[in-house]
């Protein structure tokens, strides 16, 4: 386990351009930009996004927004057709929080969404 803060923008592309492939990644509650004239600040929107994705290993997303799982989804699909098994949002209910995030929208009763991507 590598924990790594740093600007993922950057850090994706030089993984990517040094050959490093990942066993795991996730992208746990990223902030929805949910007006429209933000869809290039969603990571399924942004320019890095194709590089993230040949990375490899299984890549997990959750956000409590049912709309941001379901278009990074239809953004993964897209870009990896033809798949034999497409990305699919599903709701997800977790034994224990693993974010300050996802415990206060368990807490506040929020439904959450996920989905699991093997690349």
């Amino acid at each position: 386990l590598d924990l790594v803060r740093a600007n993922l923008v950057d850090y994706w592309r030089l993984l990517h351009d040094a050959g490093i492939r990942l066993a795991r990644h996730y992208l746990l509650y990223p902030n929805p930009w949910p007006k429209i004239g933000h869809l290039s600040r969603r990571w399924h929107g942004h320019p890095v996004f194709p590089a993230m994705l040949e990375l490899g290993g299984v890549l997990e997303c959750r956000s409590n927004w049912k709309i941001y799982v379901d278009e990074f989804c239809f953004a993964v699909n897209y870009l990896r057709e033809p798949v034999a098994r497409p990305a699919v949002c599903e709701p997800y209910q977790p034994d224990a929080p693993q974010t300050a995030f996802e415990r206060k929208y368990l807490d506040s009763g929020h439904p959450l969404y996920r989905t699991i991507i093997e690349l």
